[in-house]
């Protein structure tokens, strides 16, 4: 529960590396504006393929592309996140790409993540989360993204704080509810 984007991209294979180059730039530079505003932004490139970052109270924003094949045998072991959301839980199948065998750098990888920002001490971590995953989206050949804060679509961060704001009550609300019932904590 909370307000959290949610992103579901794809990406040829070849275009992955360069596209994260260019997330982890700005991410470096929302790092230094950071600085200035008490945000603090830790970003950990761990292969071509995977980049998180830390920002501010949100969860860890992360891309971790993987192939078909990869998320696949994932799914198939024990149930995986990405997998889920990727093939709706087993009913849909993910393309590959086009012709991989013959061009083998159109395969299609895959990366599907969610990130929390419910809690952030201010909304320029909303803002950072929010175009670091459009500057990912933007580069990639298919991209689903939905932010419960509207600030994705609208580019008002004031939509992003009455969503938290709204969330905020409605947690409270129930956890008073709870309490009420006998739950401690």
């Amino acid at each position: 529960m909370g307000v959290t984007l949610h992103y579901k991209l794809g990406q040829k294979k070849q275009e992955v590396k360069k596209t994260l180059d260019r997330a982890q730039y700005l991410a470096e530079i929302y790092k230094a504006q950071g600085e200035k505003i008490a945000v603090l932004v830790e970003i950990r490139r761990l292969s071509d393929y995977r980049l998180y970052i830390d920002i501010g109270n949100c969860e860890t924003l992360a891309f971790d592309f993987k192939s078909v094949a990869e998320i696949m045998e994932a799914g198939s072991k024990d149930w995986d996140y990405m997998h889920a959301v990727l093939t709706d839980d087993g009913k849909k199948k993910l393309d590959e790409g086009y012709e991989i065998t013959k061009y083998p750098q159109n395969e299609k990888y895959y990366s599907a993540e969610c990130c929390k920002t419910q809690f952030s001490h201010s909304l320029a971590e909303h803002r950072f989360v929010a175009e670091i995953v459009r500057s990912v989206a933007s580069y990639c050949i298919a991209a689903e993204v939905s932010d419960e804060g509207d600030y994705y679509y609208s580019g008002e961060i004031n939509d992003a704080k009455e969503a938290i704001q709204e969330n905020g009550a409605l947690i409270t609300s129930i956890a008073g509810q709870l309490k009420q019932a006998g739950w401690d904590n």
